[in-house]
C-alpha cells in the first residue's frame, strides 16, 4: 500500500443528501489522479455506499482495490465479498475494542493521501477523523455541510 495512491472514506454512520453518483464522480476523479486503493472502515450508511460504488467501478476500472480495514478481530463485517482484501494492522492488536476503532480510523488517516467524506457535524468519530485528515494535510473532498 502507498501513501500516494491510497484514499479513504470517512463518513457518518447515517447519511442524507448524497448519491452513488456523486460518490462514484469523486472515485474516478480519485482514480484519475492515480489513486488505486480505498480503504473503508466497514461502519455505517456511508461505508457501505462507498464500499458498493468502489465494486461497481472495477468493471471500468479493475486495477482498484477495495480494501477494509478491521479494528479487532471479531469485527462484523458487513459484506466480505465485497471487499478485495481484509487487513488488520497489526499495532492494533495492542487496544482495547472501544479503543480500536479511533485506532484504525487514525491508522487510515496516516495511510493515505486523499479522503471521500461526508462529515456535517463537529462531533463523534467521522468528525475527529475528519479533523485529523485535514490537519495531516489530505487532499479532502466532503459532501456533508460542515
Amino acid at each position: 500500500m502507498s501513501l500516494e495512491t491510497s484514499a479513504i472514506f470517512i463518513g457518518h454512520r447515517e447519511c442524507f443528501d448524497i448519491s452513488r453518483e456523486q460518490i462514484k464522480g469523486a472515485i474516478i476523479e480519485l482514480v484519475e489522479k492515480g489513486v488505486t486503493e480505498f480503504l473503508n472502515g466497514g461502519q455505517g450508511k456511508f461505508d457501505r455506499i462507498c464500499a458498493g460504488c468502489v465494486k461497481e467501478l472495477k468493471s471500468k476500472y479493475p486495477h482498484i482495490r477495495n480494501i477494509l480495514v478491521i479494528p479487532y478481530l471479531s469485527f462484523n463485517i458487513f459484506d466480505k465479498d465485497i471487499f478485495d482484501l481484509i487487513i488488520y494492522p497489526e499495532e492494533l492488536e495492542k487496544y482495547h475494542f472501544k479503543a480500536a476503532i479511533p485506532a484504525r480510523n487514525r491508522y487510515m488517516v496516516d495511510n493515505s493521501k486523499y479522503a471521500i467524506c461526508y462529515v456535517t457535524h463537529s462531533w463523534g468519530g467521522a468528525a475527529v477523523t475528519y479533523e485529523r485528515a485535514k490537519k495531516k494535510g489530505l487532499q479532502i473532498i466532503n459532501f456533508g455541510k460542515k
